[in-house]
């Protein structure tokens, strides 16, 4: 993903579409699947987790915050600059589409997503 392509508009409808994809990928790899877990899959699992961790710290403050994953109205009490108009830091979007960007940049994690049994 180059840096351009993330500094475009904030655009709610692209924000849900980040989070829930996060959301599920995230569902899906809390653990390790049965096909990582044999001592050839190790390796790969490790790539993986790697590429998780932060998108899973993602999720989790999304949790904490209220705004649930699909759905950009969440409530978050914040006002001022840098606001978009659901309420959300633009910072955080920018940061968002960064991480998410930065754990799918290679296809390790897609691959190991669509090679599960």
């Amino acid at each position: 993903v180059s840096t351009a392509s993330l500094v475009t508009p904030s655009n709610p409808e692209q924000r849900d579409l980040i989070r829930t994809a996060t959301s599920i990928l995230c569902k899906e790899f809390r653990k390790a699947p049965a096909h990582l877990n044999r001592s050839e899959g190790q390796k790969d699992w490790a790539e993986v987790e790697i590429r998780m961790r932060p998108l899973i710290r993602l999720e989790r403050i999304w949790g904490k915050s209220g705004a649930v994953a699909g759905s950009s109205s969440g409530q978050v009490n914040a006002t001022g600059g840098g606001m978009s108009s659901t309420g959300f830091s633009i910072a955080g979007e920018e940061r968002e589409r960064r991480l998410f960007g930065e754990a799918l940049r290679d296809g390790v994690v897609l691959c190991q997503y669509v090679s599960q049994p």
